[in-house]
């Protein structure tokens, strides 16, 4: 692990929401230090669906590979029936575009890559990055914050430290320390449904054939089972409802439980080794504010949802990138502290939409296209005459400027923030909708500040990067000259 002097943001939790946070700012060169109540990452699959604008922060950074490396063998859809090895089924959505549509959208497609495999290579990449740190088995304990900066109190084992730091962010999870010490209470119901899952290893794949899906949905009487893969060696999770008012984990014996796969398989006599029993309670719920003066929350600790249309980890990560680009400019002095109130305005109606979707079971909804509401906002994929670089692929970690082929490129050196310019062919300038003489500003996120028709009008475009870089722009683009 990196050693580093002290953090200029302390990031609590090292799941996905935090690794991305942290990974955001140290590509910013931002000094961070994440703590890890856990004293090892996670060995339990938890959620297995990468989206298609996950992968494409994955893809920024490099690490598409080794994502997909761990990826199961399957499509990213569910399947409905009565058993696994049941010949008569429904293939179900889970809001991933089919490859022909992905091909059409994005650089890359979503995959089924289960996180207990997805943190260590988030975990890898960061501990790559200068002027980070990681410290496992580590507890915060206490939070004390004033105008210039954030006092943290941390435990490891019996020793008791405190550190200075100037933001603190809480990624840890549905029962965050970091949104109690804040005093931020959560809203929504927090019991949907008690539910029994069981980790087991099984020789299933091979009786499935090409039936390969990311979930299987089994119909009984009675509330649904659930099987779904969670590697490419046969590790399977099973769940269920069940009542712990009036059962308990001892009623459910190792023998009972491969039982009870055995008749969700459909194979009497599958010879399947129980690894890990838990149990767990569906909630839908939102943290009434993501902020408190220095103190933001992200992930889980600022939303939870049921496993339903798989938005859980995604959300989370995408509310770890967001907060850390920003928060990086501002440290960078590239922003003023203004662009962080834009976290809030712009990932809590996410969190609230992708939490009330997760808690509606009596709403029979097309989740097909849910994969569009991540991607909306920012400036579409087209491949460069190359064939090999996507427009995606050109922004940076500051502004991106897009020119067309006869546009007069503008002076950005005069700003403190960093303005990449990209001069496109005109079939590129026509996907982007730039004309010949056109120039677009986009965010590193892809979303689009500022757009003109023609590039003459050069004192609007370094008001609308001074803008950008103060976070007064809004998502509408600037009327075009």
């Amino acid at each position: 692990m990196h050693t580093t002097a002290t953090p200029t943001v302390v990031v609590v939790g090292a799941g996905p929401a935090g690794l991305t946070a942290a990974i955001a700012l140290a590509r910013l060169g931002v000094r961070t230090l994440v703590v890890e109540r856990r004293a090892a990452l996670s060995a339990f699959p938890r959620a297995t669906g990468v989206n298609l604008r996950t992968m494409e922060l994955i893809r920024a950074w490099g690490l598409e590979a080794a994502v997909r490396a761990g990826a199961i063998d399957g499509s990213p859809t569910g399947w409905v029936g009565r058993t696994l090895t049941s010949v008569e089924g429904t293939e179900i959505s889970m809001g991933f575009p089919s490859a022909a549509v992905a091909a059409s959208l994005s650089p890359t497609t979503g995959v089924i890559a289960p996180q207990d495999h997805l943190e260590p290579v988030l975990m890898e990449h960061l501990l790559s990055l200068p002027g980070t740190s990681v410290r496992l088995g580590t507890e915060l304990v206490a939070i004390d914050q004033d105008d210039h900066g954030v006092t943290v109190t941390l435990r490891d084992g019996d020793e008791t430290s405190t550190l200075r730091t100037e933001y603190v962010i809480g990624a840890d999870g549905a029962h965050s320390a970091v949104r109690r010490h804040a005093g931020i209470a959560m809203q929504g119901p927090g019991d949907l449904g008690a539910y029994l899952a069981v980790l087991f290893r099984a020789p299933i794949a091979d009786l499935l054939g090409d039936r390969r899906h990311a979930l299987y949905m089994l119909m009984r009487q009675g509330p649904p089972w659930v099987v779904l893969p969670t590697d490419q060696r046969d590790r399977w999770v099973f769940s269920m409802t069940w009542d712990p008012t009036r059962e308990s984990r001892a009623d459910y014996p190792p023998e009972r439980l491969v039982e009870l796969i055995r008749a969700g398989v459909g194979v009497p006599d599958l010879e399947a080794e129980i690894a890990w029993t838990g149990d767990f309670t569906f909630t839908a719920q939102i943290a009434e504010r993501y902020r408190e003066r220095r103190v933001f929350l992200i992930g889980d600790a600022a939303h939870r949802m049921t496993p339903r249309g798989a938005a859980g980890m995604n959300t989370a990560i995408h509310d770890g990138y967001d907060l850390g680009w920003k928060l990086g400019w501002v440290l960078r002095g590239w922003a003023n502290e203004s662009l962080l109130d834009s976290f809030e305005a712009e990932r809590r109606p996410v969190g609230l939409r992708n939490m009330e979707r997760s808690a509606n079971e009596s709403e029979r909804r097309d989740v097909s296209l849910d994969y569009l509401d991540d991607i909306a906002d920012r400036i579409p994929h087209t491949w460069l005459p190359d064939g090999r670089t996507s427009t995606l692929d050109l922004l940076g970690e500051g502004l991106t400027m897009f020119a067309g082929p006869r546009a007069h490129v503008p002076q950005t050196q005069t700003h403190d923030i960093t303005v990449a310019v990209h001069v496109v062919d005109p079939a590129t300038a026509d996907v982007l909708q730039l004309g010949v003489d056109g120039l677009l500003l986009v965010r590193p996120d892809g979303r689009p500040v500022a757009r003109w028709a023609s590039s003459t009008d050069a004192p609007s475009i370094s008001t609308a990067i001074t803008e950008a870089a103060r976070g007064t722009t809004r998502l509408a683009l600037a009327r075009a000259a």
